[in-house]
């Protein structure tokens, strides 16, 4: 055998991906020569390419063994080594090639790589430009300068050293990849688009520049191409964390929250430490789910008042509809109480799925149908097999009016309940009074702070506020007056007001506004009401103050004049006078 010929085959057959081929001729060759170099070499990166990594460590360090002053073999065995993650033992190798061959390209090249992984910019940059004196037309070269100036901020410089690797290899997809990347960076999307543009015909199965492709669409606005970019990405490759998260963010602004869920369920389930990810997907639960839903939960009184006016009202053969599955305790309750069928809808498909989890785990999925509907999306004869005989729900804002609660109670009466169905609640109050007092002055306006008088800041807090805390001192000044009252079961439509009320002042002190809160009237019996005067460590439902432009100082026995409205959404409140 001719040893010389047959490395030259081996190294063919390598080079051309026939690596069957090229094993069995460098196998021949170390059995007559055991300590080959070259044929170690090449085993070695056969071995590499075939995810053996032990044996090609091993291999390229016999070779290294055999022919210890030849730098491409350290500058190998360093690139087996990085890829394995081993980057301080391929530093080693490649600062070992370096002392043996200082003006080594690839050697600089490579060593740069693995400091740039290290975050090492400076030192990767200088070896970066070892490299590029050693061969100025060395395109690899100015692609990771170009990485590691963008990486320091450094925009216009990365810009021009990728331009200048694209101008010596005009079909370096990478290089164009990172272009557009940093054209992003400098806020040039029609070019950064051109260029990751490019770099996809030259790579359709560069799932990273697909990714990055929709980034800088959906920079520009483009949703619809960013989403086919994003979803071309992960066709490529499933487990891009960063294409789940980037599709993500995309498919919220396309209002499809619930793909969007999922996405950045998926791109954290991949890489836990995506930030993105981390850092939207509890925006986005909090906007699907808001944060009521718990203390709402273990708010006990509300609970019991609601079985206690579910007791009264439901029988064998009762039918129930629940508008507002939440958790599913209601139709839980109902279900419970023997029911002959609950149905309970959810506008919030990933709340509704979640209810259904709950429901099963209590043993009740055959007893509760969950429809991920809005309620006036069900019909009798589909969602409904009938018109219901109760309706329960309890889709009332801390002002009683949102969530569409008035207007999904008409049409729940029009179209889906029984003649002479009963409501629950049968009735609900819009309740307010004056008041006063320390503690929840110190959340609602701001006075002396150490001596400086900071009240002016008062004009621009707003004069509306949802008082997050129900357990601050409140003093009531004035009667309690219910402003509107809302008779679900008796009424069928409940159109807009106003009025104007006279409330009597009780008690002399400083007022800071009105605040209001609501009376479920739930049956004849069962009354829930979040009054002021109560405090409670967990509740769904909060207290609403209309501030005064200034706390004012009343006496008692003053009448305040309250001018009172609301529009089916929301309620409005304001002083009118003192008399």
């Amino acid at each position: 055998m001719n040893i010389a010929l047959a490395l030259q085959a081996g190294r063919e057959h390598f080079q051309a991906g026939r690596l069957a081929e090229a094993r069995t001729i460098l196998l021949q060759v170390l059995e007559r020569q055991a300590t080959q170099p070259d044929a170690l070499q090449l085993l070695g990166l056969i071995a590499h390419q075939e995810d053996r990594s032990g044996e090609a460590v091993g291999l390229m360090r016999q070779a290294i063994a055999a022919m210890p002053a030849n730098p491409a073999y350290r500058c190998n065995l360093g690139a087996m080594l990085k890829d394995m993650g081993r980057l301080d033992e391929a530093i080693a190798c490649y600062r070992q090639a370096l002392e043996l061959k200082p003006d080594h390209a690839l050697a600089q090249n490579n060593l740069g790589n693995a400091l740039q992984d290290l975050g090492e910019l400076e030192q990767a940059i200088a070896h970066y430009a070892g490299a590029l004196e050693a061969r100025p037309d060395y395109a690899e070269a100015l692609n990771n300068l170009g990485t590691a100036q963008k990486a320091q901020g450094k925009l216009t410089e990365a810009v021009a050293s990728l331009a200048r690797a694209l101008e010596l290899r005009p079909d370096y997809a990478e290089a164009h990849c990172n272009l557009g990347n940093a054209l992003v960076a400098q806020g040039r999307f029609d070019q950064a688009v051109a260029s990751l543009q490019r770099a996809r015909q030259l790579r359709p199965d560069d799932a990273e520049a697909a990714s990055n492709l929709g980034s800088a669409l959906q920079a520009q606005g483009r949703l619809d191409d960013a989403v086919a970019a994003f979803r071309a990405a992960l066709d490529a490759a499933p487990g891009l964390a960063t294409a789940h998260s980037n599709l993500a963010q995309a498919l919220v602004k396309q209002k499809k929250l619930d793909q969007a869920l999922a996405h950045y369920g998926q791109a954290l389930a991949l890489d836990p430490r995506q930030i993105v990810a981390n850092d939207e997907l509890p925006k986005l639960l909090a906007h699907l789910v808001p944060a009521w839903h718990v203390p709402m939960m273990n708010d006990g009184a509300r609970n019991e008042a609601y079985f206690a006016a579910l007791r009264a009202a439901v029988g064998p053969t009762t039918r129930v509809l629940e508008i507002g599955t939440g958790s599913g305790l209601l139709a839980m309750m109902a279900a419970s109480l023997g029911a002959a069928r609950v149905t309970s809808c959810e506008a919030e498909p990933l709340i509704a799925a979640t209810a259904e989890q709950v429901i099963a785990a209590n043993g009740l999925a055959q007893a509760i149908a969950v429809v991920a509907k809005r309620s006036d999306q069900l019909s009798v004869g589909a969602e409904l097999p009938e018109r219901a005989d109760l309706l329960v729900t309890e889709t009332f804002s801390s002002e009683l009016l949102g969530e569409n609660a008035i207007a999904s109670i008409e049409d729940a009466k029009r179209r889906l309940l029984a003649p002479g169905a009963r409501v629950i609640p049968a009735a609900a109050g819009i309740m307010i009074a004056l008041f006063g007092g320390d503690e929840i002055a110190a959340n609602l306006a701001v006075g002396d702070c150490c001596g400086f008088d900071l009240r002016r800041f008062n004009a621009i807090v707003p004069r509306k506020q949802v008082v997050s805390r129900n357990d601050l001192g409140i003093e009531l000044l004035s009667d309690v007056a219910e402003a509107f009252r809302f008779d679900f079961q008796k009424d069928a439509v409940f159109p807009e007001a106003k009025k104007t009320l006279g409330l009597q002042i009780k008690r002399a002190g400083l007022c800071y506004g009105i605040i209001q809160w609501i009376r479920l009237q739930l049956d004849e019996h069962s009354v829930f009401e979040n009054h002021p005067a109560q405090r409670s460590a967990a509740s769904g439902w909060q207290h609403t103050v209309y501030l005064l432009p200034e706390p004012t100082a009343l006496r008692a026995g003053q009448t305040a004049l309250i001018a009172c409205a609301h529009n089916r959404l929301c309620p409005w409140f304001a002083l009118d006078r003192l008399e």
